[in-house]
Parts: structure tokens; sequence; C-alpha cells
């Protein structure tokens, strides 16, 4: 559950900073409540599905030397985008997203996780 919150509040931080930050609009949101959904299927995408695909891609991920680990983030962060209404990424858009969702989620998680 901890890790769950975490991805959503990294997505919710990420979308809104890549939205926000980039002059091409790499990440276009129509309102506050499609950013919350695209938060909550990045979030149920990331803690479910994420960890079966990084098992079955694991010979892959070792022969790039975990570069394809960043590839797998960007597409299921570009999957999540497509499947939210709302909510538009472009592939950029999709790697500066998943790249911020993983940081921002890791430094939530290592707080929540503190205890």
């Amino acid at each position: 559950m901890k890790r769950l919150i975490a991805y959503v509040v990294g997505a919710i931080v990420a979308t809104l900073v890549v939205g926000s930050i980039s002059e091409q609009r790499l990440v276009r949101y129509e309102d506050r409540e499609s950013v919350i959904i695209f938060a909550l299927v990045v979030g149920l995408v990331s803690a479910y599905i994420k960890p079966v695909l990084k098992i079955l891609t694991l010979p892959l991920t070792c022969l790039t030397f975990g570069l394809f680990a960043l590839v797998l983030n960007a597409v299921l962060w570009g999957v999540a985008a497509r499947l939210t209404p709302g909510i538009e990424a472009t592939v950029w858009g999709a790697v500066a997203g998943s790249a911020i969702t993983s940081i921002a989620s890791g430094i939530v998680f290592s707080i929540l996780d503190e205890n």
C-alpha cells in the first residue's frame, strides 16, 4: 500500500512538472480530476503490472546494462496516459514523466517507509 501511495504521488508530481515546464507541451492535461485519475492508473500499473514485466524482461535488461528498464518505465507511463481520458503524452513526455515519477516516488516511499 505504501508503494502504491508513493507511485500515485510521484505520478501527480511528474504530470504537473512535465506539463508545466515544457514549451513543447510534452504532457497535456485537461483538469485536476484527469491528473488524479492518471496518477491512480500509473500507481496501479506500477504496483501490479510492472513487477511481472520486470521479471519477463530481465534478460534484455541485463544485456542492455539496465537501460531497458528506462524503456519499460516510459512505455508503461505512455500506456497509462493512453488509458486515461484527458491526458496526452508524447514519447519524450513519457520518458521525462517516467523519470520524474521514479525519482519522486522513491523519495515519497523512503519517507513513508522510515517506520
